[in-house]
C-alpha cells in the first residue's frame, strides 16, 4: 500500500487515512507499527497489531518484564509480594468505585488479576474471589492463596454459568482486547442480574499527551500491548454497542509530582516526589482540574446488568 491508502477502523469500520497518526512511535513495537486516529468514533488503534501467536507468547513469557520496564519507580513487578505492596494505594483508590457492591459471601471475578492485589483484600473481607490471568508469572502465588485462576475468560466461561458473579471487575484490560465489544459482552454475561461490572481504561486525553505534549511521554505512552486508546467519546461508542446501563467517570491517577518529573526529566515515576513542598489543597485542586476539564489519564466505567 502507498502512503495515501486507507485503513479500516477495527472498532467502528470507518475508513481512516494513513496520515491520521496519533502515535508514530510504539513502545516495544516495530518501526512500521503506529496508532491511527479514527475521526468517526474517536478511538486510536494499533496497526499492524500483533498476530494471535505473537500476543499469546507476549503475555505468557514477556508481560511482567515488559511492565517492569514501563513502571519506573512507582510499581514493583519483581515478584508477587512486591507487586502487591507497591499497588496498595491503587486498591484504595479504586475501592470507592465499587465499595457499594461488595459484601461477605458475595462472588467477585477479576479479569486480568495479576498478583491479586485487588482480589486478596476482598477475599480477606469474606468474598469468594476468582481470577483470570493469561500471564503465568503470578498465577501459582494466587492459587496458593486459595484463589482459583483461569488462563482466559473463555476457559472460565466453560466452567462457570452465566450470571455467576455479583461483581466483575477489570482494570487496564479492555485496551488489550482485539474485540473490545465482544469482550465486554462476555464479561457482562458473567454478572448476575442486577449485578455490576466495574472497569478502568487509560484515557487518550491524558494531560501529558494533550496539554503538555511531552515528546518523551509520547515515546512511552503508545504501547504495543494495547490495541486501542479510548477517550470518552470512543468508549461511549463501544459501550452503546453492548446495550447495558452504564456511567463513565473521569479519573486522574497520577499527581502533579509525576507530571513535573515528566516535564523536567522526561521519565516515568515521581508520584508524590514533591508532595512535601505542596499543600494538600494545591495537589487536590490540580487533580480536580484535570478531571473537570476532561484532560485526565483514566476513565472508570460502572455497568449494570439489568
Amino acid at each position: 500500500m502507498n502512503g495515501t491508502a486507507r485503513l479500516k477502523c477495527p472498532l467502528c469500520g470507518a475508513e481512516v487515512d494513513r496520515s491520521s497518526v496519533a502515535g508514530d512511535f510504539v513502545y516495544g513495537g516495530r518501526p512500521e507499527q503506529k496508532f491511527y486516529a479514527c475521526r468517526a468514533c474517536d478511538v486510536a488503534f494499533l496497526y499492524p497489531a500483533m498476530s494471535d501467536a505473537e500476543e499469546k507468547r507476549f503475555y505468557a513469557k514477556e508481560f511482567e518484564k515488559f511492565m517492569e520496564g514501563r513502571s519506573g519507580a512507582d510499581f514493583d513487578w519483581s515478584g508477587p509480594e512486591a507487586h502487591i505492596r507497591s499497588n496498595g494505594k491503587q486498591f484504595e483508590r479504586r475501592l470507592r468505585f465499587f465499595k457499594d457492591f461488595i459484601g461477605r459471601g458475595k462472588r467477585v471475578l477479576e479479569i486480568g488479576c495479576s498478583s491479586g492485589f485487588m482480589l486478596l483484600p476482598l477475599h480477606e473481607r469474606g468474598m469468594e474471589a476468582v481470577g483470570v490471568e493469561p500471564s503465568g508469572g503470578f498465577t501459582s502465588f494466587l492459587k496458593n492463596k486459595r484463589i482459583p485462576v483461569y488462563g482466559s475468560l473463555e476457559e472460565l466461561m466453560s466452567v462457570e454459568k452465566d450470571g455467576s458473579f455479583d461483581l466483575v471487575m477489570h482494570f487496564f484490560v479492555l485496551e488489550h482486547m482485539r474485540n473490545p465489544v465482544g469482550f465486554l459482552r462476555d464479561a457482562l454475561s458473567m454478572v448476575r442480574p442486577d449485578g455490576y461490572m466495574v472497569f478502568e481504561v487509560p484515557s487518550r486525553d491524558d494531560p501529558l499527551a494533550t496539554i503538555y505534549n511531552i515528546p518523551a511521554f509520547h515515546r512511552f505512552y503508545w504501547s504495543v500491548a494495547h490495541h486501542y486508546y479510548f477517550n470518552s467519546r470512543s468508549l461511549k461508542y463501544a459501550l452503546d454497542k453492548v446495550g447495558a446501563e452504564y456511567e463513565i467517570i473521569p479519573e486522574q491517577r497520577y499527581d502533579i509530582s509525576n507530571h513535573l518529573t515528566w516535564a523536567l526529566e522526561g521519565r516515568p515515576g515521581g508520584q508524590g516526589r514533591y508532595s512535601q513542598y505542596l499543600t494538600k489543597e494545591a495537589q487536590d485542586s490540580y487533580r480536580r482540574s484535570m478531571i473537570q476539564t476532561g484532560h485526565c489519564d483514566a476513565l472508570v466505567v460502572r455497568m449494570r446488568r439489568s
